[in-house]
């Protein structure tokens, strides 16, 4: 082993002794006020009018690109990501809240 390679691993197992040390205990997973508040302001964006006209000007600029190009695949692009854009919070909101 070099050098080099050697000082590496020596300030790759410090770091892991000091981020073991010094872990703290996570949190992120559990329900919290300001977690909730900024989900319901962006699923409230997403499933109201600004999603809305998301999906309408991801169909629009597919259809433009489509008259570029010739090709029908843009516009069905963009009919998908109106249908995500539609009915992907329900999906996400159905996984996330699935139970076994």
């Amino acid at each position: 082993m070099t050098d080099i390679m050697k000082t590496k691993v020596k300030l790759g197992s410090m770091l892991m002794v000091a981020t073991l040390c010094f872990a703290m205990e996570a949190s992120a997973g559990t329900t919290g006020l300001v977690f909730q508040t900024a989900f319901n302001t962006l699923t409230g964006w997403v499933t109201g009018y600004g999603g809305k006209i998301f999906a309408v000007l991801a169909f629009f600029i597919g259809l433009g690109v489509a008259a570029w190009t010739k090709s029908l695949l843009p516009p069905l692009l963009g009919i998908g990501i109106a249908f995500l854009v539609a009915y992907g919070v329900t999906i996400i909101n159905g996984v996330a809240t699935a139970t076994i």
